[in-house]
């Protein structure tokens, strides 16, 4: 299902994961309050679309997972990759266009004070390579 509205997403605590590891943990962090809204303002800035993101089995840097929660037992699962954004709420799956890939940049970069910065600049020049 898709939807072109995503002014009701909340949450108040916010955890990511960056996928890029095989046969290891991939690294997780949580964002403090300012940047969980600031998370919340750039996904409801982002352009609803019908186009679904296509998998991929590559290795290494594969995107970025976010859950998203809320006061009550509501769960929002974000994922971000390659220029496209998919956010899943109970009962639907709405799909964006990070144009520039701004906010998987940004995801990444919060996890900086979390990654070695060999995988951070890793990263971000996939990221970047790719825009």
């Amino acid at each position: 299902m898709v939807a072109s509205d995503n002014a009701t997403l909340t949450a108040n605590r916010v955890s990511v994961t960056l996928e890029i590891f095989s046969g290891r943990p991939d690294p997780t962090w949580s964002l403090p309050p300012e940047m969980t809204a600031e998370l919340l303002r750039r996904l409801r800035a982002l352009e609803a679309t019908t186009d679904a993101p296509k998998s991929s089995d590559q290795l290494g840097y594969r995107g970025i997972h976010a859950e998203l929660r809320g006061d009550e037992a509501n769960t929002t699962m974000l994922f971000v990759s390659h220029g496209h954004a998919t956010v899943v709420t109970p009962g639907q799956r709405t799909y964006y266009t990070d144009a520039g890939r701004e906010l998987e940049s940004w995801l990444a970069r919060t996890g900086a004070d979390h990654l070695s910065a060999d995988v951070v600049r890793y990263v971000m020049k996939e990221i970047e390579t790719a825009r």
